[in-house]
């Protein structure tokens, strides 16, 4: 078998992110064609208060209904059914998706093994099962459904050190200039690239096969 290097694709996201659900099917394809891909995640805090994607007078409860509607639109991307007649992402106590990104990196702390697996468990809580994952009992809900200990996620969640990771995410963010989500790093081998729109199946390939010719 012909050796191949280390092929690392690393995604800039918030798991609110419809874009990145919508991707899924796009990275699935993409395990086939390169059995040595590793895929990372980057936290990026998409939402630190809700009111600065607000419209004037738009209260929190429009805010959601239009948020959904926006999210229905990006099924189209990969192909996966989006349906959210009653979103609550977001109310008065809750208006900011720093619960979620705080939430994997606890759980990279707390069972490396199953946070990318929480990861994706907390895309479907929020996006199919249109649960309102800003709450931390919702969270914790997926932190068992994934079989991460809940008492070492919650020590991690509240301790500082998740916030910690986060704060490493975002700084690794503002070091690349990356200002739009979702984003990505293409590594192979020691060459890399970032892209900083949201790209097709076809795209992928094309861009990683130009990094193996070089």
């Amino acid at each position: 078998m012909p050796f191949m290097e280390k092929l690392i694709i690393t995604t800039f996201t918030d798991p609110m992110m419809g874009l990145t659900y919508e991707c899924e099917p796009i990275y699935d394809k993409l395990k086939v064609r390169y059995p040595q891909i590793e895929f990372r995640w980057v936290m990026s805090l998409l939402v630190r208060d809700v009111s600065d994607f607000m419209l004037p007078n738009e209260t929190i409860a429009q805010y959601n209904k239009r948020l959904a509607s926006i999210y229905e639109n990006e099924q189209s991307i990969g192909g996966l059914p989006i349906s959210m007649p009653d979103l609550r992402l977001f109310d008065e106590q809750h208006r900011s998706s720093l619960p979620l990104n705080l939430a994997y990196k606890a759980a990279q702390l707390a069972d490396i093994d199953r946070a990318d697996e929480f990861l994706l468990n907390l895309h479907h809580a929020t996006i199919v099962d249109v649960l309102p994952t800003t709450h931390f009992d919702v969270i914790l809900k997926v932190v068992r459904d994934t079989g991460i200990d809940e008492d070492k996620f919650t020590q991690y969640y509240n301790d500082g050190t998740a916030q910690t990771m986060l704060e490493h995410d975002l700084n690794m963010l503002r070091k690349l200039n990356i200002r739009t989500l979702p984003a990505y790093m293409i590594q192979y081998g020691e060459r890399s690239v970032i892209i900083r729109n949201l790209i097709s199946y076809e795209s992928f390939v094309e861009i990683i096969e130009q990094l193996k010719e070089n």
